[in-house]
């Protein structure tokens, strides 16, 4: 388990992010506000990038906080990792 501050976490998240669509086979790179479900992800591909966001930071995201608004882009993901790794 990383922390937070190992290196930036939007690089962390983008990383994750263009794995799991590079997978999919969905068009490539995403910009930091973008909407992920715009560019090609769906509910399942959300689902295991939270894991792996969770995995990647060492945190486990509260239920009340696992919200699409949350997982809505790079830049959504970014401020909720930061938030809950504090």
């Amino acid at each position: 388990m990383r922390s937070v501050s190992d290196d930036t976490a939007r690089a962390r998240i983008s990383d994750i992010v263009h794995d799991l669509m590079r997978r999919r086979q969905l068009p490539l790179p995403v910009k930091i506000e973008q909407s992920l479900r715009e560019v090609g992800l769906k509910s399942l591909d959300l689902v295991n990038m939270m894991i792996a966001i969770e995995d990647e930071f060492g945190i486990e995201i509260p239920q009340h906080q696992l919200t699409l608004d949350n997982f809505h882009s790079i830049g959504a993901i970014e401020r909720l990792v930061t938030e809950v790794a504090g």
